[in-house]
């Protein structure tokens, strides 16, 4: 038996051996010496015409518009406009019944009805019955009096338009000043915008400006601004103007809302990238990496720019053509060799 294996040897480490190296083969955690390339995804770095917007919420408001308030004390009489109910200059839209007449005539009336019962009552004199009925007469007489002496007030509409507030009811007590009714003209619907005194170059008279309107989401429109307030608000440091809606058919309201984009700042032929090709450093850095024409990664700090639809502009450490890593960044080493496929170029 052991000259046997002796004599067979040689054919027994030739076995093993093969087996080794078909289980090295078939084992796939196991690397080759230099490991395993990274495979990855490259655009090249290049030049195009960007622009940053910002997004401003402004909102519908009559650039004509009154509050029509109580001329004096009293109670509301009548009020003859609702909201969305249009009135005309000059008709009368409610009346108040002033606290003075409303008072002396309360004590009158309460007067005429203590003596008209006292005068019901049973076992009074007809001396005392006399006393009474001139206590009534003279009642009866101040009465009309107070209702001749205190007029109502009528209160006036100054402003054709349609009622857009209504602030009291019939019957309320109001006082000097108090609001009754709010009148819009809708002719001169605006949007009211503000944003931070910072783009105040980007708020130009006569500029046009892409918006939508919360009401109606599915269009698409254009606005021109009419009008730059000429003053810096001291405690929000914003810039108010305001917006007219162009060839815009369907009812607009005051109240709603807007969304605005204002362009403010243009790059003429910016160096730029996508968004995903560029990295958040652990100290705030950015960094993308390039790959050279030996297919080798170079990881490199950029300082960025505006962005734009998914494209941010390079301003530092970057140059056009280069070709910079899209996809798989995250696994790379810098300087290690790299399998990569180029994306197509970017559209403008």
């Amino acid at each position: 038996m052991k000259a046997f294996f002796i004599q067979h040897l040689p054919l027994f480490v030739s076995v093993v051996l093969l087996l080794s190296a078909c289980n090295e083969n078939a084992d796939p955690k196991r690397k080759s010496p230099g490991g395993k390339i990274p495979l990855a995804e490259v655009t090249a770095v290049e030049r195009r015409d960007m622009t940053s917007i910002i997004e401003i919420t402004g909102t519908i408001q009559a650039n004509i518009f009154t509050d029509v308030n109580a001329p004096v004390d009293g109670i509301v009489e009548s009020l003859m406009a609702r909201e969305n109910q249009k009135v005309e200059k000059g008709s009368i839209i409610a009346v108040i019944d002033p606290i003075d007449r409303v008072s002396a005539i309360s004590n009158n009336t309460l007067q005429i009805q203590r003596l008209e019962k006292a005068l019901s009552d049973e076992g009074k004199t007809e001396e005392e019955k006399q006393g009474l009925l001139l206590e009534l007469e003279k009642a009866r007489s101040d009465l009309t009096y107070a209702e001749n002496i205190y007029r109502t007030v009528p209160v006036v509409c100054p402003l054709s338009g349609l009622v857009t507030h209504r602030w009291t009811d019939r019957g309320s007590q109001v006082a000097a000043k108090d609001k009754l009714l709010t009148i819009s003209d809708m002719r001169s619907l605006v949007i009211k915008a503000e944003t931070n005194e910072k783009y105040f170059a980007a708020i130009t008279q006569g500029r046009r400006l892409p918006l939508t309107l919360n009401a109606y989401p599915d269009r698409s429109l254009t606005g021109i601004i009419r009008l730059v307030y000429p003053q810096i608000d001291p405690v929000t440091r914003n810039v108010k103007f305001d917006i007219e809606i162009l060839n815009f058919d369907r009812t607009l309201l005051p109240g709603m809302l807007a969304q605005i984009e204002l362009p403010v700042t243009i790059r003429k032929q910016a160096l730029s990238v996508p968004e995903e090709a560029v990295l958040a450093g652990p100290d705030g850095t950015r960094l993308v990496y390039i790959v050279d024409n030996d297919s080798i990664a170079h990881r490199r700090q950029v300082v960025t720019g505006i962005a734009e639809g998914g494209i941010i502009e390079i301003t530092q450490g970057a140059a056009e053509h280069e070709m910079v890593v899209t996809s798989g960044q995250e696994v790379l080493k810098d300087k290690k060799k790299v399998t990569y496929s180029i994306l197509p170029e970017r559209s403008e």
